[in-house]
């Protein structure tokens, strides 16, 4: 099938590759591809485009839609050079060049879906790259080609070095503080070199004057090394950063996408579990064991955003000794006759303000890793003290000051000093193929961070390990206690109506079985503008249950702040496999918020929506 052109992009001299990369992300972006893509594509073009300029004397990029069964974008990238003799080698990825033209064609060939190259001796070479268009987009109009040429035509390329610009600048800013303390160097020199022209004219004094000669060059080595510490610190900081930035997006991508799927799964499983015969032990227990590795598989998403640090926290004062005092029994009975569990509780504790749910997790991981270093048994210690980090106390990024401390010690095998430096890596784990995920104790340190404490772990070989976990001190007022709901699926009062927005049809549909289940009438509507056309009507809504990120120009807080407005007294319930910033503010949920994470079971949707209107009409 031959496209239908877009556009056509000429490739003369370099900065042609900065705006063909640039209108690759335009296109992109106007086809309705998300960032992850848009990326992927524009890197594609621009590794292409440098190959065609660079080696390849110029030449065309033409971009086109083909409107298959299967919709793609369809990128052909045309040079006039002398073609390719070793294609083969360079398409099996057997080929390397100081140029880095092998890496750049064989590397693209991952970044899209359609890969075709073309290359003869004397004829040029051609590459084809595809990408098949998102779900969302079956087909483009005609029309929509002529709105797309037309935004094309009028914003035009933007200036090729702004992109280059920005990526220079934490360059830039680098280059400056080694001028900085290149310059402080200097001084120091031009220092000793004063000290050795008073050394020359006072020979008299050459003895003393050799001392203070030695004593400026251990100042200024000591002082060199503080500074390339320093820098390297920063270096690793920022390296740092920018992984947990690439991970947090990929990791928030696929847990929103990913949980949808497992909601859909665990709804129907449950309703088919609510259905079978009682009799049937068969059938029953092939569902459970569904349901037990849908949930599996939940699990492994959330422990992958708590150490993205993308987990949405909803944090509130606690008692740290309380909490730890709730859960003694629950640990007692996890961990099984052969650990014993002691609690030693500091008096007078300070209050903490975190994620009493995420807190519990994670010290059940620390105790369950515990456990099975313990192997077949032993003692495990959990204690809580009060505590000041200073300044020449604090590690890593930790920032000094009050501190409640949580800490979990075992008398197991411990780590040698190879391991230690590999804990908080996602998936790295020590245990048998089946028996970790590798994840327990990255969770742990992302959740940590993420409450904006720090974490430590010391161990040895043959004497056991203890992890603390270090939570600021509560400095505020503790609000009064609200009454805890107990989940129970309590049914609908008569005439009780919800208004469900979600763009998922099968997990509109699900959501909509169990609500009539409980008895409540059901609107649906798939997008904001459906939303508020029902808001703005005379129907009778006692709650809004609202996916967070929708398909379309508004999502779940659009509709939230627009039901405030059109009937205040209506509450809004969120749900979402990944709440973005949408409703929350560095991963914790905005005051007043509400949010049921996906997948969430028959139970779970029924308590919370009983709460929800139960609260607003209190």
């Amino acid at each position: 099938m031959t496209p239908t052109p877009i556009m056509t992009v000429a490739l003369i001299e370099e900065a042609d590759i900065v705006a063909a990369r640039q209108r690759a992300r335009q296109i992109a972006d106007l086809l309705g591809f998300e960032a992850q893509d848009q990326t992927r594509i524009a890197t594609a073009v621009s590794e292409i485009a440098r190959n065609a300029t660079t080696y390849g004397g110029g030449g065309r990029i033409e971009f086109g839609i083909e409107n298959a069964d299967v919709p793609s974008l369809v990128i052909r990238i045309r040079d006039k050079g002398p073609g390719i003799a070793d294609v083969d080698a360079i398409l099996e990825g057997r080929f390397r060049s100081t140029s880095g033209m092998g890496v750049g064609i064989s590397g693209t060939r991952r970044l899209m879906d359609r890969f075709e190259f073309d290359s003869q001796p004397g004829r040029g070479t051609s590459v084809l790259l595809g990408k098949r268009l998102p779900k969302t987009v079956n087909w483009v109009s005609t029309s929509r080609l002529g709105e797309i040429g037309k935004v094309l035509a009028a914003t035009g390329a933007s200036d090729p070095l702004v992109e280059a610009r920005t990526q220079n600048q934490e360059l830039l800013q680098a280059l400056a503080d080694l001028k900085a303390k290149q310059d402080e160097s200097e001084r120091l020199n031009a220092e000793l070199e004063e000290t050795n022209r008073g050394v020359v004219a006072l020979y008299a004094e050459l003895d003393e004057k050799a001392a203070q000669l030695s004593a400026l060059n251990g100042q200024l080595e000591g002082r060199v090394a503080a500074a390339v510490s320093e820098c390297q610190q920063a270096n690793d900081a920022l390296r740092q950063s920018q992984k947990m930035e690439a991970v947090g997006q990929l990791t928030g991508g696929i847990a929103h996408d990913f949980n949808n799927l497992l909601q859909i799964v665990t709804g129907n499983l449950e309703m088919l579990v609510r259905r079978l015969p009682a009799d049937d032990v068969r059938l029953r227990r092939a569902a459970d064991n569904a349901m037990s590795g849908a949930q599996r598989a939940a699990t492994l998403t959330q422990r992958l955003l708590a150490f993205a640090r993308r987990q949405p926290l909803a944090p509130k004062p606690l008692d740290p000794n309380h909490l730890v005092e709730g859960m003694s029994d629950l640990m007692r009975r996890t961990l099984g006759e052969t650990v014993s569990v002691d609690v030693r509780l500091a008096p007078e504790l300070w209050k903490v303000e975190a994620d009493a749910n995420q807190l519990e997790n994670a010290l059940l991981n620390l105790a369950v890793n515990a456990r099975d270093a313990m192997e077949p048994g032993g003692t495990l210690t959990i204690s809580t003290a009060n505590g000041i980090i200073g300044e020449a106390d604090a590690e890593d990024d930790a920032t000094p000051g009050h501190y409640v401390s949580l800490a979990v010690c075992d008398t197991g095998a411990g780590m040698s000093e190879a391991t230690m430096t590999r804990v908080f890596e996602p998936f790295f784990t020590t245990k048998e193929v089946g028996k970790g995920t590798g994840l327990g104790l990255s969770m742990v340190y992302g959740f940590v961070k993420q409450s904006g404490g720090h974490l430590r772990i010391e161990s040895a070989l043959d004497r056991g390990t203890t992890v603390t976990l270090y939570l600021p001190k509560f400095t505020g007022i503790a609000p009064a206690e609200e009454p805890v709901v107990v989940g129970e699926t309590a049914p609908a009062k008569p005439g009780e109506t919800i208004l469900v927005v979600e763009d998922d049809p099968d997990v509109r549909a699900h959501s909509c079985d169990v609500l009539t289940e409980l008895g409540y009438a059901v609107t649906a509507v798939a997008d904001g503008p459906a939303a508020i056309d029902v808001l703005d009507g005379p129907a009778r809504i006692d709650l809004v249950f609202t996916d967070v990120v929708l398909t379309g120009p508004m999502n779940g807080r659009d509709i939230a702040q627009h039901a405030q407005t059109a009937r205040p007294s209506t509450p809004v319930l969120f749900t979402s496999g990944y709440a973005r910033e949408a409703i929350t503010h560095n991963a914790r949920l905005d005051e007043g918020v509400t949010l049921l994470s996906k997948p969430f079971n028959y139970i779970d949707l029924a308590s919370a929506v009983r709460a929800a209107i139960d609260k607003a009409n209190i």
